[in-house]
């Protein structure tokens, strides 16, 4: 009886690392020969919008956010007024 449980275990077992196995070289599979098709595909047509969409070469553009005045110089921190509670 304990011979047979343990049959079962180990048939139980491999059968377990087989489907893992076929689930790992699936994924494989489809990461290494589907996906990389549909992501060529997206990158054609986004090359495409890129290219109508860009600026004529030599056209430069800066954009600079102007620093604010405060009235509070950066040493000093802001003043918290507060009371000890007893």
């Amino acid at each position: 009886m304990i011979v047979l449980n343990v049959i079962l275990f180990f048939v139980n077992f491999l059968r377990t690392l087989l489907f893992i196995l076929i689930i790992y070289y699936v994924i494989r599979f489809i990461n290494r020969y589907i996906l990389p098709f549909f992501s060529s595909q997206s990158g054609r047509q986004g090359q495409s919008t890129n290219y109508r969409n860009s600026r004529p070469e030599g056209d430069v553009r800066l954009e600079k956010n102007q620093p604010r005045n405060s009235r509070i110089p950066r040493d000093e921190g802001e003043y918290v007024d507060f009371e000890e509670v007893d």
